[in-house]
């Protein structure tokens, strides 16, 4: 395959294999790399700290009301789908006023498998400004990947302004459709007649850099311009094409591992690594012989560093199984779980050092919405949001840590919006970035989240 491209464009130039009776066919600007295997193992036993639940104090929140049916407002994208910005305004009751507005809509997939349906679980923000999905290769199958994306460079490719050219670029390479197959033959092609004009380029910018006689100098840059006007002049011939592999080749795609559900996805800010927990099941663990999974990943290439293996008693006989799962600037980590109509947290650590957890003093009574969908950190203030739909919920950490949470500590962010609200990050300045189904799109915050 081609080298050079492998470089330029962050290696997305491979054979793309399908399995399970599909055919193996070429994607030229997708990376799909091999399942992860041979992750170092560290077993740590149980790691939840006793508790009795009627020893926690409750607390009487009136919470602010979200989609409790789980009835959606459902559509799908096509090519002649407009770039439209979906706007949703909180709730009067909100404990503030804030607008969710359209940053893209996601595509169907990013082409790693043939069971690609547009289902992403998570959306998690680092630091540094880059953001990370996770796709569900399969309902079946619990394997995906993470797929990063910088969110200033999407910005500079014009996904800022046009909310469907992710969606476009990937569906342009669908390697899956006899339409995307021709496209990357196209790409291909267009490499093809790229390449000798780039050789030539390159060497002459080496004798450029030995030449000292001024004629030959000028005989040399002319050269060089030319073909710099070939290749330039195939692009502009091909821009559909090359504005769309710009936008594909600027992903970063993690080897296939074992997501489970998908939506614990996490980054850690203490030592700047992901985290997400296989969890296969979505209720509890069935036995106390069962282990919580929990993979821990490096940012820089996506790779598994470590897979954690615990338990967490409950009782004599219940074993814990997280769904949810956060980390605060300090390295603390927070997950949540149901209890009737309300909510609990449970803090600690997970990291190379430590593995531990404990029952946070208190709990809500009232949750406001149906599913537990997701756990986030704001960095900004310092609080925990838990994510139902069409509400967002958020308490201080440390009042979840010393149980000194009060009603009004508690604050709320309501929505009529009828979407599947699955996952909530931040950035650096408070804002929320909230992952919608379905379509899958991203919406942020039009003010920082309180």
């Amino acid at each position: 395959m081609k080298k050079q491209l492998k470089m330029a464009v962050l290696g997305l130039s491979v054979m793309v294999g399908m399995t399970l009776g599909y055919q193996t066919v070429l994607a030229d600007v997708i990376y799909a790399p091999d399942p992860a295997n041979n992750i170092t193992q560290v077993d740590k036993g149980n790691v939840l700290k006793e508790y009795k639940k009627k020893s926690l104090n409750v607390i009487d929140n009136q919470t602010v009301k979200g989609n409790m049916d789980r009835k959606y407002n459902e559509h799908t994208l096509t090519p002649d789908s407009p770039s439209t910005v979906d706007n949703y305004q909180t709730t009067a009751d909100s404990s503030a006023q804030t607008n969710l507005a359209t940053q893209f809509f996601l595509p169907d997939g990013f082409n790693v498998t043939g069971y690609q349906h547009g289902n992403f679980q998570n959306v998690t923000l680092d630091d540094q400004g880059n953001v990370y999905f996770i796709e569900s290769n399969g309902s079946e199958t619990n394997l995906g990947v993470i797929v990063e994306y910088n969110l200033q460079k999407l910005q500079q490719l014009g996904v800022g302004k046009d909310t469907m050219a992710l969606w476009r670029a990937f569906n342009y390479f669908n390697p899956y459709t006899n339409e995307g197959l021709a496209h990357n033959q196209d790409y291909e092609n267009a490499f093809n007649e790229m390449k000798q004009p780039k050789l030539k380029i390159k060497a002459l910018n080496a004798k450029l850099g030995v030449v000292s006689d001024k004629h030959d100098k000028r005989v040399i840059k002319l050269a060089i311009a030319k073909a710099e006007k070939k290749i330039k002049a195939i692009k502009q011939e091909n821009s559909e094409l090359f504005k769309n592999e710009k936008i594909a080749a600027a992903a970063q795609i993690s080897q296939q591992i074992d997501i489970g559900h998908g939506q614990t996805l996490s980054f850690n800010p203490q030592n700047q690594h992901l985290y997400i927990v296989k969890d296969n099941t979505l209720t509890d663990l069935e036995n106390q012989s069962e282990n919580n999974d929990v993979i821990e990943m490096n940012t820089d290439n996506l790779k598994p560093i470590r897979e954690y293996n615990f338990k967490m008693f409950y009782g004599d006989s219940d074993n814990y199984q997280l769904h949810t799962l956060t980390f605060d600037k300090q390295g603390n980590a927070y997950w949540c779980r149901k209890t009737g109509l309300g909510m609990m947290f449970f803090f600690g650590r997970l990291d190379k050092h430590d593995v531990q957890f404990q029952a946070a003093p208190s709990y809500l009574k009232s949750r406001g919405g149906s599913p537990n969908q997701g756990i986030s950190y704001n960095a900004k203030n310092d609080r925990l949001y838990f994510v139902s739909d069409d509400i967002l919920t958020s308490i201080p950490t440390q009042e979840v840590r010393d149980g000194s949470i009060s009603p009004s500590d508690i604050h709320y962010y309501g929505f009529t919006s009828k979407r599947e609200c699955e996952s909530l990050s931040f950035d650096q300045d408070g804002y929320g970035y909230l992952l919608m189904l379905w379509p899958a799109e991203l919406v942020k915050s039009s003010t920082p989240l309180n």
